[in-house]
């Protein structure tokens, strides 16, 4: 009589490793209209860049102290589906929402350099219309408290042209979890990988857990540098010899980036906080023998575009 072994396998995810602590963006209660200056301090004037064409620049509101945290260069107000936003701060984490009047908000991290510098191409994803934009620093890096800078309105006049409402990040997502490997990545919670690779890459994605596009596995392509998120996943697998595997992803939450793509709803996944280890590392995962839970697949896509890379 053959003795049937049973292996069990459960990899645990706590739950705060894939939600972010809740973010607070916070106002000053004095604001003050006024223009955003030229280099020498004079207001730019108009220019003209065609035929009967005038631009104007924004007018920024500054929040108490904002002025002196951020400079911006000027915003040419011309562009019909996205914005230029340009400048240096002394914050450490610059944080972005953008609100359509009458519709979507959204809030994400401006990537700066060393000196505190950026230049981006912001994308008005939602439709023509009046859209205000507001900025929030903070001194400490990677905080989850900002206060607010300044703001200015911006009008589109057109739709986000289809090539650039979902351009795909799957290759820079890649390359980030690839120099990362085998490193902790912020606190080593699961979230905090994919936090990091989708701010430095300026993608638009929804805290917690709207990383992307949502695809369908049944249906879409699924391409490695694609993110997944595992609610309570569990996996059976009957082995040679009798031997029954168990898996849980997700204790109940679990987040991952797809690695590489082994099959139908077979995946190398590149996570941390696994089996206790709060380091980046692969795994194989077969959801093809899942027999309970959720999972979610999400194509990163650019929210903002360095302006170096669009030219």
């Amino acid at each position: 009589m053959k003795t049937t072994r049973r292996i069990s396998l459960i990899l645990l995810a706590y739950l705060t490793c894939c939600f972010a602590p809740s973010e607070t963006l916070s106002l000053a209660h004095h604001a003050e209209a006024r223009g955003i200056f030229n280099a020498d301090g004079k207001i730019p004037q108009a220019v003209q860049p065609g035929r009967g064409t005038q631009t104007n620049n924004a007018t920024m509101t500054w929040y108490t102290g904002g002025e002196a945290r951020l400079s911006l260069d000027p915003v040419p107000m011309d562009m019909e589906s996205s914005v230029v936003l340009a400048g240096t701060t002394t914050e450490k984490t610059l944080i972005v929402k953008v609100a359509k009047k009458g519709g979507a908000v959204r809030s994400n991290a401006v990537p700066l350099a060393a000196d505190g510098s950026f230049n981006v191409r912001y994308l008005l994803k939602d439709g023509s219309g009046t859209y205000t934009v507001t900025f929030y620093g903070s001194s400490q890096k990677n905080s989850l408290n900002y206060q607010g800078l300044g703001f200015f309105t911006h009008t589109a006049l057109k739709a986000l042209p289809a090539n650039l409402l979902h351009l795909e990040l799957n290759n820079e997502v890649l390359a980030f979890v690839t120099r990362v490997m085998g490193t902790t990545v912020g606190r080593g919670e699961c979230w905090d990988l994919i936090q990091q690779a989708l701010d430095m890459n300026r993608a638009d994605w929804t805290r917690p857990t709207s990383f992307g596009l949502p695809l369908n596995p049944e249906t879409d392509e699924i391409k490695a540098g694609d993110i997944i998120q595992f609610r309570s996943v569990k996996i059976t697998e009957h082995l040679p010899g009798g031997v029954t595997r168990w898996e849980t992803l997700g204790a109940p939450d679990h987040t991952a980036i797809i690695y590489k793509i082994l099959g139908k709803k077979r995946y190398t996944l590149a996570h941390q906080n696994i089996g206790g280890k709060r380091t980046v590392m692969t795994s194989d995962v077969n959801l093809a023998k899942a027999t309970g839970g959720k999972y979610w697949i999400y194509r990163p896509v650019a929210l903002m575009i360095r302006q170096d890379e669009n030219k």
